[in-house]
């Protein structure tokens, strides 16, 4: 098992575990159904975003989309946004999300960042708080209602 750089060429496995990890949400059909192409990704996203893939026997299991480069101003510091973190629904609770994490953190801290933003739904909202983010209040009516921060740094 490793975490490495995910690239173009593993874009259907990317996505593959996105659709599953939405299918296994605890709500309507409908709404996973609607959820998975808005939350897929395309060749485009690899210009704005990485891509940590926990692989393991050359089988993509988990994947943090993440942007390294553009700061998002919070109360707290200028964070980097966890765009997304997903993990196939059959590997589930073995911490293949917190070890996407702590890469994802770790490349933070390298960059200098204050902190990492997540922008989660409502079924991860407990993932997030036991990997110790503390959730951002929403500033008004159009902010985006799960917000997550993890402090990094001293």
């Amino acid at each position: 098992m490793s975490i490495v750089t995910g690239n173009k060429t593993d874009l259907d496995c990317i996505n593959n575990v996105v659709a599953a990890a939405v299918m296994s949400w605890p709500m309507p059909e409908r709404i996973k159904r609607l959820s998975v192409p808005v939350l897929s990704y395309d060749s485009e996203d690899f210009k704005h975003y990485r891509f940590a893939v926990y692989t393991d026997a050359d089988q993509i299991q988990g994947v943090a989309a993440w942007n390294p480069e553009v700061p998002i101003a919070t109360e707290l510091g200028a964070g980097r946004l966890l765009h997304g973190l997903y993990i196939s629904p059959d590997f589930q609770g073995r911490g293949q999300g917190r070890a996407l994490m702590a890469a994802v953190l770790s490349e933070a801290v390298a960059l200098g960042a204050d902190g990492l933003v997540v922008k989660a739904e409502r079924p991860s909202i407990g993932f997030f708080e036991q990997c110790g983010l503390q959730p951002l209040p929403a500033s008004g009516p159009t902010d985006y209602p799960y917000q997550f921060w993890h402090q990094l740094g001293a």
